[in-house]
């Protein structure tokens, strides 16, 4: 199983979004954009990767014992991963935001997970963009005021999901919620 803990996008907030980001490109740039669907949009906390079906029961338990208030989150605007081809919306880090993802990351280090070397960079994936026209790839100089990368809703909960490889693309699934008290 390819699993991860995140943050779900309430539907309007990733429909608005998903419409903003293909406006991002102009028609110009010949980039090649595999496009997250609004339902798959989620702001990870900590990501497993390949996990064996035994131990989601362990990584069920440690992260039932997360406390942490509800939360406003932020989206701040948007930027690209250049090198790995990402497009994606920011979002603000607040104390709340880092302080649900250290506990999450120290939930599944108790359970055997490493944790990340790389700092806790909080977004929304928004696509993909090819590896062969990443080098033409360019966003609109105007996009960013957009206020569909600066929305604001509450999260109330955050949830263990499983990545499913499918021929349409990736589906998530959510295996178990937790609420944010």
């Amino acid at each position: 199983m390819r699993l991860f803990i995140g943050i779900g996008l309430p539907a309007p907030v990733g429909e608005e979004l998903a419409k903003s980001a293909r406006k991002l490109i102009p028609p110009s740039s010949a980039a090649q954009i595999r496009w997250t669907p609004p339902a798959n949009m989620h702001i990870t906390l900590s990501f497993l990767g390949q996990v064996h079906q035994a131990r989601v029961d362990a990584i069920e338990r440690a992260l039932a014992t997360i406390h942490a208030p509800k939360m406003q989150v932020e989206l701040d605007g948007v930027g690209t991963f250049e090198r790995v081809g990402v497009l994606f919306a920011e979002v603000k880090h607040t104390s709340a935001l880092l302080a649900l993802a250290e506990q999450v990351i120290a939930s599944t280090e108790i359970c055997g997970f490493s944790r990340e070397k790389r700092p806790y960079s909080p977004h929304v994936t928004l696509g993909r963009i090819g590896t062969h026209t990443r080098d033409r790839f360019r966003l609109r100089s105007n996009t960013p005021n957009d206020p569909a990368f600066h929305q604001v809703f509450e999260a109330t909960e955050f949830r263990l999901n499983q990545s499913l490889t499918l021929p349409a693309g990736a589906q998530y699934q959510v295996l178990r919620s937790f609420p944010l008290e």
